[in-house]
């Protein structure tokens, strides 16, 4: 049985996001993939048109959106140190974070393309707290009970929407994290005029949100999805 690890990198100051791109590719995924006991990789990079989530950049120039995102999956994943390579990760990032999760799928693409090339389209990362009053548990039902059928009704462009369901943080900053959505669009076309099938359904899908999410903060992100190694 895999296990899965999200891994969350953002850029130190003076790196461009090409800069992070390349050395993620370029110095971590060798080593990463070769690891023991890696079975799945895929590796996600920040576009750099972020859209409606662009961010302004603080006193050192820097923005808050998420630069990358590491899919692992691992034959075990039992604490920090069964993350693949991690140490190579940290000379060109300032922060960090490590999450276990548990992943579902409740649409899925046919995929068509090979390992080692990119997928097409863009996907919107959301870094989810859970609404105050709520248990872990009561959030992911909410959201996988409640919320799925929602989202493939109303968010007519989606074509991958993959649910990361935070198990365990293993840094400290990504302990308020209880989950990691994924909304894949085929197209950028698809994603900013087909997120939503009407006006009546962004006010069901923005009125459910509230009821087990607590409002998004900076981490939502575009971003493109390379997958490296997957299984089968």
């Amino acid at each position: 049985m895999t296990e899965q690890l999200l891994v969350a990198v953002w850029r130190a100051p003076g790196v461009t996001l090409e800069t992070c791109r390349t050395r993620i590719v370029d110095e971590w995924v060798p080593e990463a993939i070769n690891s023991e006991g890696l079975i799945e990789l895929t590796v996600s990079f920040a576009v750099d048109d972020q859209g409606p989530y662009a961010k302004e950049p603080d006193s050192h120039g820097m923005v808050p959106t998420v630069d990358a995102l590491c899919s692992i999956g691992l034959e075990r994943a039992h604490d920090l140190d069964d993350i693949p390579a991690r140490d190579a990760l940290h000379p060109f990032s300032r922060r960090v974070e490590a999450w276990r999760v548990d992943t579902r799928e409740p649409k899925r693409w046919e995929r068509t393309w090979p390992d080692g090339e990119p997928a097409p389209g863009l996907k919107m990362v959301s870094f989810m707290r859970r609404a105050e009053g709520l248990t872990r548990q009561q959030f992911l039902r909410h959201w996988s009970e409640r919320h799925t059928p929602l989202a493939l009704e109303h968010h007519v462009g989606l074509w991958n929407y993959r649910q990361n369901m935070v198990r365990r943080a293993y840094t400290p900053g990504g302990g308020q994290i209880d989950g990691i959505a994924e909304l894949h669009f085929r197209t950028r076309e698809d994603f900013e005029d087909r997120f939503f099938d009407s006006d009546a359904g962004r006010k069901v899908i923005l009125d459910d949100v509230k009821r087990f999410m607590a409002p998004p903060g900076p981490e939502t992100a575009l971003m493109t999805e390379l997958p490296l190694r997957t299984a089968g």
